[in-house]
């Protein structure tokens, strides 16, 4: 790394992000280097996994800038440019997925048979959590800095923020996971999830907008008890109420999961 470039990483508090990206840069080959010899033993892909190492690899150099632009979204603390432990957790959430895959050896896939999931289906299994990941992360830095009103914040935050958030990321996942996999069967699968994903998500942030507005006359610690039930007090509604129930469904988010080990 360029010495001014690391003094720019400090002066602006940034140094704990930046070494998560570069040991994530450095652990992505570095991993497939250590899985290729028993890659080659048993046979698998070799030149098929590689490939996903260096997409995944531009994945990572992709998000690392995103981060470097958005950084200023995410909650500040005391200091100007440094932000909270949502950053950094939202780092880890964002490049935890494919750092899995590839540092599980998944990613050289034996040669698919009948029951064996294929490269289509761990692309597949990875681009629907990194989606969901992602959506759960921008819910979260939506509602924390949500300011209409201020005090209405807590309402869009935690739950509501994570909820709406996480659901709109896995119908964007899961529409994305439709066009990628082979099969007829999942791929009518994704596309139902993922309509039903956007509806629940759609409901939820309308839930969370309304409560909000409470914030005009409530103070802050007041919105966060209100705020709190509100999202949970919604899927109950939907459970006795047929005409809710056709937006506000709990369906839980799957991925072939053999796809990913």
């Amino acid at each position: 790394m360029p010495p001014e470039l690391f003094e720019r990483f400090r002066a602006e508090d940034r140094t704990s992000e930046a070494f998560i990206y570069v040991w994530a840069l450095i652990a992505l080959p570095a991993a497939g280097l250590l899985h290729t010899p028993q890659a080659l033993v048993r046979r698998a892909r070799i030149k098929a996994g590689w490939t996903l190492i260096a997409g995944y690899w531009m994945y990572f150099a992709l998000m690392a800038a995103l981060a470097w632009q958005v950084q200023g979204f995410f909650p500040a603390h005391d200091a100007p440019g440094k932000n909270g432990g949502l950053f950094g957790a939202a780092i880890l959430l964002v490049i935890g997925t494919p750092l899995f895959a590839v540092g599980s050896g998944a990613v050289f896939r034996d040669e698919r048979d009948a029951t064996t999931p294929g490269l289509r289906e761990h692309v597949t299994a990875v681009t629907i959590l990194c989606c969901t990941l992602t959506g759960l992360v921008a819910g979260l830095t939506f509602g924390y800095n949500f300011a209409l009103p201020r005090n209405g914040y807590p309402a869009m935050f935690l739950p509501g923020g994570a909820l709406w958030g996480l659901l709109a990321g896995a119908a964007l996942g899961m529409r994305a996971g439709a066009l990628l996999t082979s099969s007829a069967n999942s791929r009518r699968r994704m596309t139902d999830d993922a309509k039903s994903f956007a509806r629940t998500p759609t409901a939820l942030l309308g839930c969370c907008l309304c409560v909000s507005q409470l914030g005009w006359l409530l103070p802050t610690w007041a919105m966060a008890l209100v705020g709190l039930p509100a999202p949970f007090a919604l899927f109950l509604l939907a459970g006795r109420y047929e005409w809710l129930a056709r937006w506000v469904e709990y369906r839980q988010i799957e991925v072939p999961k053999e796809a990913m080990y």
